[in-house]
């Protein structure tokens, strides 16, 4: 499978969704993550991880003016 650069975004209320331009109004009020993933599946999860690694240090979340962007190889 090809490895793909996904936006993942987490709403509000904690439900999770991959798609669409770290710019898209559905996000607005987001965190916005960009990974590099062969699935939408395996995307979700690395975001997934890497918010949960910045709850543990207490560091902010990202947003959609500023989002996470996860080097593509």
């Amino acid at each position: 499978m090809e490895t793909r650069l996904w936006t993942v975004a987490r709403f509000p209320v904690g439900s999770w969704t991959t798609g669409g331009s770290p710019e898209d109004s559905d996000y607005e009020f987001s965190e916005v993550y960009q990974i590099p993933a062969e699935s939408r599946e395996k995307a979700t999860k690395k975001a997934q991880a890497v918010r949960s690694r910045l709850k543990k240090k207490g560091l902010p979340f990202p947003t959609q003016k500023q989002p996470y962007r996860e080097d593509f190889k």
